[in-house]
């Protein structure tokens, strides 16, 4: 009976160094995370260049946030020349 116990005995020793292995509690071979960018808080001036620079900056912009605090306007922002196309369609 001994000598069917042992090559079970060995099997599951075998099996238990080998998963022991592949445990790693080594934290310095992650790649660090980031911290978020900071929240946008002013249209930039690029956005005025046009109509179209203007749109592709507002959809770069979370439809979700509803924390943040209103975008703000710099004295200086250039207002797009008027394009005589028809409206760029927000999708």
């Amino acid at each position: 009976m001994k000598i069917t116990r042992m090559p079970s005995a060995a099997g599951t020793a075998a099996i238990v160094l080998a998963l022991a292995g592949c445990w790693d509690d080594n934290d310095t071979n992650d790649v660090p995370v980031l911290p978020p960018p900071p929240p946008v808080t002013t249209v930039p001036d690029s956005a005025g260049v046009s109509g179209a620079a203007f749109i592709s900056f507002i959809m770069t912009l979370s439809g979700s946030d509803e924390t943040s605090e209103p975008l703000t306007i710099r004295d200086t922002f250039a207002v797009p020349p008027d394009e005589g196309n028809e409206p760029t369609p927000l999708t």
